[in-house]
Order: structure tokens, then C-alpha cells, then sequence
């Protein structure tokens, strides 16, 4: 006689869902486990909130989430909301979101999440650090491929034990499909054996598109998507502050309609779904402003850079202003360094001081001198290579020159599989704009931020250093 399988611990089928629960035996009852980020609802009075987000198959009422703040002796209860729903092959999904409002920032707590009253899965975790307290960010694109390096990335990042963690894009290869994410991210970034590390449960995670999140799969593929909702995995994983542009439907049409992953998103989501991967967020004494440069987004629209504008504005009382997007206007990658679409953003950055721009797209590591960008009059508009002149800061070294002229554009493209040898920049050449690259090890960005002296440190695996630097605003 065949043995029956055991559910998730303590699972226990009630009413109604029996049949679902029951569906669930000797598997997780999560698609996607419970991932920390930024929550889209601001707080005043020096309060913050993070929200876990989940997908899974179970019913909303029999979900249950508590958290219990450092020096509290009770749990409190937070409402769990179901955000909505995927199919796919005939599976539905569902995404849940649940807040946790009133915490004080840079404190430990710990949340358990529950079905029927029972513990499914529990972690310890940290909000971020509030305003005038140190702060450590770890930055790493390029990622999840099932590369056994990302990995030992995971797992150096976790090590580092920074306060919030950024996604440079390209989270998953090579699509960006549900089933790469079950495969590759969950179980690397959210893990609990030796395959990964418990990151995404602990420290808030904030996220950029990279080109391989919006993929279309051609016939070409070795995997296809089941269906149109099997694409774009990362506008349902991901979830971030609302604050994004509101263009005009049909001015995002125009600009999207000409590519074909523009033309899916437009069907999936409507012409909103360009806010949903453009926002910004304060966090502690630096300002964030996170964007899609994706091919179908034309950052040469005024309206686009008119949000962008009265965003890094909102910056202004922040000590340090950082500014992310997967595709670098300034690196010397062989296949990208001739797309430098993004250069158009540069003016921008530089009149509203922002002193570090993050990107990944090539994989390796790459730090810019600081440097200005000057549009070239007539060429500028082009969208491909706006043309201009550089202007480089090639006194400041951040060891004993720590005062940047100019805005520094790191490249941390390193979480994953690497540049192959024939196209490592040592074999084509530097970039004018280049200053240092580390391109023959897996690596990753830590940043700490303590008043106004910021470092900057490259990590690889083994633990060893492949760049540092430091700006002092004092």
C-alpha cells in the first residue's frame, strides 16, 4: 500500500480548501516564499513599514502573518491582503501582501507566517537604519542564472549583513518566466540549505528591471512561457513604493508600441505599468531613485524627465542621492559600451547632485572616474548614442583625493556567470571614462554610509577586496 505523503509542518485541511490543501501534500504551500521589501505606504513620526510578499496557491482567509518587535512581549497581527492573481498551465497563483506598519527604524523582529493557525515559515529580520544612524547597503545585478557562483554571491552578501539589499537587474535568466524564479532566485536569494542564502526574508530588497526580466521567448528558447501571464514575473514579485510617472496612455503607447516587449507589457498591465518600475524611496540620510531603462522607455521624453526632475528633488535635505538602472551609459563592455542611451539622464544627475549612479547589465566590475556629461547640441536627442563630451575627474582616487567633481558610475554586473575571456574588457580595452574594473571574479557592492563619509568596497567571493573608496562630504 502506497504511503501517503506528509503536508508543509502543521498543515492541516480546513473547509472548504481541503481539496487545495490536500493538493499540497509534501510540497511548500509557496510559488514564491515570503520576500521583504520597501513598502509602497510612507510613515511619519520616525516610524517605518516593510510588507512581505508572497505567491502561492492557498486561499486568503486561512493566511495569517504576526511580527514581534525587539523589547515587545506581544505579537501583533498584520491584515493580509491578496493583490492578485496569476494562471498559468491551469495553476492559479496568487500574490499576498502583507504590511508591517509601526516599527522603528534599524530594529530586529521577527514574523511567522501561517495557514490554519499553523507555522509555515518564520524569520528573524531589520528594518533599515533611520536618519543619522550608519547604514550599510549591499548592490549586485546579474544574478540568478543557476550559476553555482551567484551562489557564493548570495551568500557573501548575506555575510556582509547590510541593512537593505538592491537587485541591478537581470534577477533571472533567461526570461524572466515564474519557473526561472522558482529555479534559479527563490532558492539562492531566499534560501535555507546549502544552495543559498536567507537574504530575501531579512533585509529589504528594492529592485530594477534588467533586459532579461522583460523578455519575450522566441522559438528559439530552449524554455517558452505557458502562457502571456507566465511573463514578467518581476511586476509581480517585486513590489515598490507607488510614486512613479503618470504619463498620458496614449503618450506611453507611442513610445512603447514599437517593441515587442513593450507591446506585451501594454496588454498585460495598461500604459501604468511604467510606474510600477520607476519609483524612489528615502531610506535613512540617502535618497534612491530606481528606473527602468529598458528599450521601450524613450528617456528623452520631457515628461519622463520632468518626473525624474521633481523626484531628486524631494532629495534635496538627503546627504547622499543615489540613482540605479540596469543598462550603464558609461562602461567598456565589447557587446554594450556603444549603447549609451542613458548619457541623456547625465545632465540631470549632475545638476541635482546625485553622487553615485548603480547599474549591472555587463558582468564584470567597473567604477568611472567621476565625471560630467555635456549633450552635444543637435545630437542629443538621438536616442542610441546621445552624443556629448566627458569632462573626468581624474584627481580624486577616494584614498587620499576623497572629493569627487563629477557623478561616479559603478557598474556591479559580477552575481553571476562572468564575461567570457574573449570579451573581458582587458581584451578589448578600457572605456575613456573607466578608472578601475574587476572582471575575473564574482563580486558584489557594500556601501556604508556614516554623516557625510561614504565607502565603497567591491567584494568577491573568497572575501577579498577588488576595489574600495571613500567620499568625505564633511
Amino acid at each position: 500500500m502506497k504511503r501517503k505523503s506528509k503536508l508543509p509542518s502543521g498543515v492541516r485541511p480546513v473547509g472548504r480548501d481541503k481539496a487545495r490543501v490536500n493538493s499540497l501534500r509534501g510540497e511548500s504551500p509557496f510559488v514564491i516564499k515570503p520576500l521583504l521589501q520597501f513598502a509602497p505606504e510612507a510613515q511619519s513620526d520616525g516610524l517605518v513599514a516593510v510588507e512581505l510578499v508572497w505567491i502561492a496557491h492557498v486561499k486568503r482567509s486561512l493566511w495569517k502573518v504576526e511580527y514581534l518587535q525587539e523589547g515587545a512581549t506581544t505579537w501583533t497581527a498584520c491584515t493580509v491582503e491578496k493583490v492578485d492573481g496569476v494562471t498559468i498551465k491551469d495553476n492559479e497563483f496568487k500574490r499576498f501582501r502583507a504590511l508591517l506598519a509601526g516599527l522603528q527604524p534599524g530594529c530586529a523582529f521577527e514574523y511567522r507566517v501561517l495557514i490554519s493557525g499553523q507555522q509555515v515559515f518564520a524569520a528573524c529580520a531589520r528594518t533599515p537604519p533611520g536618519k543619522g544612524a550608519r547604514a550599510k547597503i549591499a548592490l549586485f545585478g546579474d544574478f540568478a542564472d543557476g550559476d553555482a557562483e551567484a551562489t557564493k554571491v548570495a551568500q557573501g552578501a548575506h555575510g556582509a549583513d547590510a541593512d537593505m539589499m538592491i537587485l541591478l537587474g537581470d534577477i533571472v535568466y533567461n526570461n524572466g518566466l515564474y519557473g526561472e524564479y522558482r529555479r534559479h532566485f527563490d532558492p539562492v536569494y531566499n534560501g535555507d540549505g546549502e544552495r543559498g542564502a536567507p537574504i530575501g526574508r531579512s533585509r529589504a530588497t528594492a529592485a530594477v528591471p534588467g533586459n532579461h526580466d522583460v523578455r519575450v521567448p522566441d522559438r528559439f528558447d530552449f524554455i517558452q512561457h505557458a502562457s502571456d501571464e507566465d511573463l514578467f514575473a518581476f511586476f509581480r514579485i517585486f513590489r515598490h513604493p507607488s510614486n512613479g510617472p503618470k504619463l498620458d496612455s496614449d503618450a506611453v503607447r507611442k513610445m512603447v508600441e514599437r517593441d515587442r516587449e513593450g507591446k506585451k507589457l501594454l496588454k498585460l498591465f495598461g500604459p501604468e505599468f511604467i510606474g510600477l518600475s520607476n519609483y524612489y524611496f528615502r531610506q535613512g540620510d540617502s535618497f534612491w531613485v530606481m528606473l527602468d531603462a529598458n528599450e521601450y522607455m524613450d528617456w528623452r521624453n520631457r515628461d519622463l524627465q520632468k518626473w525624474l526632475e521633481k523626484a531628486l528633488a524631494k532629495g534635496a535635505d538627503c546627504t547622499w542621492k543615489f540613482v540605479c538602472f540596469h543598462q550603464p551609459g558609461f562602461n567598456s563592455d565589447a557587446k554594450y559600451k556603444t549603447d549609451t542611451r542613458m548619457r541623456v539622464l547625465s545632465p540631470t544627475f549632475e545638476e541635482f547632485g546625485v553622487d553615485i549612479v548603480f547599474s549591472g547589465h555587463c558582468h564584470f566590475y567597473e567604477r568611472s572616474y567621476p565625471l560630467k556629461f555635456k549633450l552635444k547640441s543637435g545630437n542629443a536627442g538621438r536616442k542610441l548614442n546621445p552624443e556629448g563630451k566627458m569632462v573626468l575627474d581624474k584627481a580624486f582616487d577616494g584614498v587620499t583625493n576623497k572629493k569627487p567633481q563629477g557623478v561616479i558610475y559603478i557598474v556591479s554586473g559580477a552575481g553571476g556567470l562572468l564575461v567570457t575571456h574573449d570579451m573581458r574588457p582587458s581584451a578589448h580595452g578600457k572605456s575613456e571614462s573607466s578608472f578601475k574594473i574587476g572582471e575575473r571574479k564574482n563580486s558584489f557592492t557594500v556601501m556604508t554610509l556614516e554623516g557625510k563619509t561614504l565607502l565603497l568596497r567591491q567584494v568577491d567571493t573568497a572575501g577579498d577586496e577588488v576595489d574600495s573608496f571613500t567620499i568625505d562630504k564633511s
